[in-house]
């Protein structure tokens, strides 16, 4: 047993040492001197420290139990201002194109072309950090000006109206607000939502909101080859955020007719193959489940649809 905990580490299948560590296997090492080397602060004892993605969890409570801060964690607001900071200096201004943004804005280009070529064209971000999809898409938008609207956690609104807020000479702007249903009610042209959904602990109520506007952009979204949702814990590298997350793996077999009995219809899809990713499953200790890409939509309202229905709250 020793030799396979050696042969799994040397390797670098972590999840899988751990794994097999904390089941009394024999090891070159224990659990504390993992994370030393893993450089975290995690507590080894609360749940497993190795990056990756774990499931099944019973529930979203047991989850949150095991991540502790999750994204209320001051490293998580420190990464979002490294990656702003980036995103918005005159060296990444002078790059091209990254692999996620084109997708995006072919998408967001169909909606307002579709839309009339809106001025401006109004976005709300939702958990879009600190802007990094503004800056990734906006010096690629010649077409008129972006008024982007990022909705996310107090703790990193604030941050942003301080740092980021941002109105150009060419009219566009970039704010910051944690009230969904208040910039909803002002009026948008889409929704975006690119890494985001999977990680609230209910959808629904969110996307019945995300009615009030006539097109919604879902991106990177993790859908699963199983019967039902998957509650699952990321554990993230001590060298980005040094945190544990509760998120969804959403049954694939179900996850369009989610959306159509929301009130959405497809308009396109595609695959995102720079998102991969294994699951450890908790009972066996194998990596159980795997995906070689995330997916993309792009969804309109339906026209029938009445947007002055009582939506739920949250």
């Amino acid at each position: 047993m020793n030799t396979l905990v050696s042969d799994l580490l040397s390797a670098g299948r972590l999840q899988e040492a751990e794994w097999l560590i904390r089941r009394g296997a024999s090891a070159p090492f224990d659990l504390s001197e993992l994370a030393r080397r893993l450089g975290t602060d995690l507590d080894v004892n609360s749940f497993f420290i190795s990056p990756g993605y774990y499931a099944p969890l019973t529930s979203w409570a047991d989850a949150q139990v095991c991540c502790g801060e999750g994204y209320e964690a001051s490293s998580v607001v420190e990464q979002y201002r490294n990656n702003a900071s980036q995103a918005s200096s005159p060296y990444a201004l002078g790059q091209s194109i990254g692999s996620y943004a084109i997708r995006q804005l072919a998408a967001l280009q169909h909606v307002w072309l579709s839309l009339g070529r809106p001025c401006p064209f109004r976005v709300l971000d939702f958990g879009g950090a600190l802007g990094t999809h503004f800056h990734a898409l906006v010096t690629h938008w010649p077409w008129g000006p972006l008024h982007w609207t990022v909705c996310e956690t107090p703790a990193v609104v604030s941050v942003g109206q301080e740092e980021f807020g941002l109105h150009s000479p060419q009219g566009h702007q970039l704010c910051f607000s944690s009230d969904v249903q208040a910039v909803l009610n002002v009026g948008v042209d889409l929704v975006f939502a690119s890494c985001s959904l999977q990680y609230l602990e209910h959808l629904q109520p969110i996307l019945d909101f995300f009615r009030l506007a006539p097109w919604l952009l879902i991106d990177r979204v993790p859908l699963i080859d199983h019967s039902t949702d998957l509650i699952d814990i990321q554990v993230v590298p001590a060298s980005y955020t040094d945190t544990r997350y509760p998120g969804w793996k959403f049954a694939a077999s179900s996850w369009l007719s989610r959306l159509n009995n929301t009130g959405f219809e497809l308009v396109f899809q595609w695959l995102v193959p720079e998102d991969r990713w294994s699951i450890l499953d908790l009972d066996t200790g194998s990596m159980r489940w795997q995906a070689h890409h995330d997916h993309g939509f792009l969804l309109r309202r339906e026209h029938n649809l009445r947007t002055d229905q009582t939506l739920m709250k949250f």
